[in-house]
């Protein structure tokens, strides 16, 4: 083994394959002991982490539509906003990621993955959905400004036990690694974190509230700010020069 062992990394998978056993769950897991043995080899202590969506899901469901997180979910959400890299996962259905996938994530706060080293896979019967973690899971996850690997797999039925799709992952694997090892999200964070702000509603407080301020007479809104509609930014805003 090369260098010295330092802190253990955490590579977390979260799968929302349906199956028992599920492929998509194997291929994640694939990509997830790839990723361990090559921090491993480089000299850091590496676990895998496996969080099997499908056993949630009364639990997400019930979330997506009340906001009250069990206990089972939370502690999910606690190992995925804690993992140093994740492998996310999920069957295609219509053409893109499952709901339950989606649901997932809808739960998750907004800055959760902010830096997060994420590898997008996904399982179809058809190779017709071949592009499928290159479009909808990538922008998913570039939109909770995550960092996506370079490399996106996704297995249909005439893949598995491919020379081809061994190749991806071990690939993809090798991106995941160099990227917890350079610690790039500990860097980003450490260079931008201080500009990235929560809501209230992700820290799940009430907004402060100034009740000796009364209301706007013209708006009928407490602090209204005045506004100059005769300023070059209106202007220009209202198309005019």
């Amino acid at each position: 083994m090369n260098g010295t062992k330092s802190s253990r990394r955490h590579i977390t998978v979260v799968s929302a394959g349906v199956g028992e056993p599920s492929t998509t769950t194997k291929l994640a897991e694939g990509i997830a002991e790839k990723t361990a043995q090559q921090l491993q080899h480089d000299g850091h202590a590496a676990q895998v982490n496996v969080i099997e969506l499908k056993n949630l899901a009364k639990d997400i469901a019930i979330a997506s539509v009340s906001w009250r997180i069990s206990p089972e979910l939370q502690a999910a959400l606690d190992i995925v906003v804690n993992s140093d890299a994740l492998v996310a996962a999920s069957p295609v259905f219509k053409a893109t990621y499952s709901g339950l996938f989606k649901s997932f994530w809808d739960i998750a706060a907004q800055d959760a993955l902010l830096g997060m080293p994420v590898a997008v896979v996904a399982t179809a019967g058809s190779e017709r959905h071949a592009l499928v973690p290159d479009t909808s899971m990538r922008s998913l996850f570039a939109f909770m400004r995550a960092i996506v690997v370079p490399t996106g797999v996704m297995a249909a039925t005439v893949d598995w036990g491919s020379d081809g799709l061994l190749s991806r992952q071990t690939r993809v694997a090798a991106e995941l690694a160099s990227m917890v090892t350079a610690e790039v999200r500990k860097s980003m964070l450490a260079a931008v974190g201080d500009r990235y702000t929560r809501s209230a509603v992700d820290l799940n407080v009430e907004p402060e509230r100034d009740d000796s301020d009364t209301a706007s007479a013209d708006s009928g809104v407490p602090n209204a700010p005045s506004l100059d509609f005769d300023s070059e930014l209106m202007k220009l805003a209202a198309g005019g020069r």
